[in-house]
């Protein structure tokens, strides 16, 4: 009986050691740290502050790279000037030539007092900056005694701002002369062209504008509708043609043969 309670506790002791020793082999291990699934939670002020941020961050993204439509003083400074802004210090100024009468061909033509008169013109190639409005008008003949002052460019007006655009104009001679004082069959009068803007005293308007360009032309009373000459009314003179020189010696040769037969018979 004692042999048998000493076997059973010689057992029992045993399994203590050896459990023990199994104990003693097992590693230790940390219990590992549980994540939560719920997420800190932000306070209103924080959400509030963060967005402000990315908008000022992305308006500023955009200030960089900028917008592609100009802006209205990019599009001024952007436009070309009509020409090169160094012309005005060494430009040419413009001026204007007489087409009708032909100045050309007809350096002093002769207008008719009383009727109308074609007057054709056209600014030269450096004319840069044509006139908006354009004028014209006229002197009487310093030895005529007709201008009432002298020292004036001009005694009447012929047009007063007219479109620079034109280039034809009819004149009235009746209409559109001196006030008070007529016309007389005379040469040396003059006729100006200049810009409105900048008058007729201005010799230097600037470069690629025209300065007041000066004609010469004579008037003359036509009285052939009086005389039985065969010269029909409203000729012209400054736009006859020359008689053909052999015309001429035709004409010639004949009146001398009449001659010669009425003083022989």
């Amino acid at each position: 009986m004692r042999l048998y309670r000493l076997l059973l506790l010689v057992g029992v002791l045993s399994l203590l050691v050896v459990a023990q020793a199994q104990d003693s082999e097992e590693p230790t291990q940390s219990p590992s740290p549980t994540r939560s699934s719920e997420k800190p939670t932000e306070t209103p002020n924080e959400e509030s502050a963060s967005e402000p941020q990315e908008d000022e961050k992305t308006t500023e993204e955009q200030g960089d790279i900028g917008s592609d439509e100009p802006t209205e003083e990019e599009e001024l400074d952007s436009e070309e000037p009509s020409f090169d802004e160094s012309y005005d210090e060494t430009g040419m100024p413009g001026s204007v030539s007489l087409t009708t009468p032909d100045y050309m061909t007809i350096p002093t033509p002769m207008f008719e007092i009383g009727q109308n008169i074609t007057l054709g013109w056209e600014y030269s190639n450096d004319t840069k900056r044509p006139p908006k409005k354009l004028s014209i008008c006229g002197k009487f003949p310093k030895d005529s005694n007709k201008s009432q002052n002298q020292r004036a460019l001009c005694d009447w007006d012929i047009a007063v701002n007219i479109s620079g655009s034109l280039r034809k104009y009819v004149w009235n001679t009746v209409t559109h002369g001196a006030p008070g004082v007529a016309f007389v069959a005379d040469s040396g009068y003059l006729m100006y062209f200049y810009d409105s803007d900048y008058g007729v005293n201005n010799a230097v308007p600037g470069a690629g504008r025209i300065v007041p360009s000066v004609f010469w032309f004579n008037m003359y009373n036509s009285r052939y509708d009086l005389t039985n000459q065969g010269v029909p009314d409203g000729y012209n003179p400054s736009r006859a043609t020359a008689v053909h020189v052999g015309n001429l010696w035709w004409i010639t040769t004949v009146a001398m043969l009449s001659i010669s037969a009425v003083f022989f018979n």
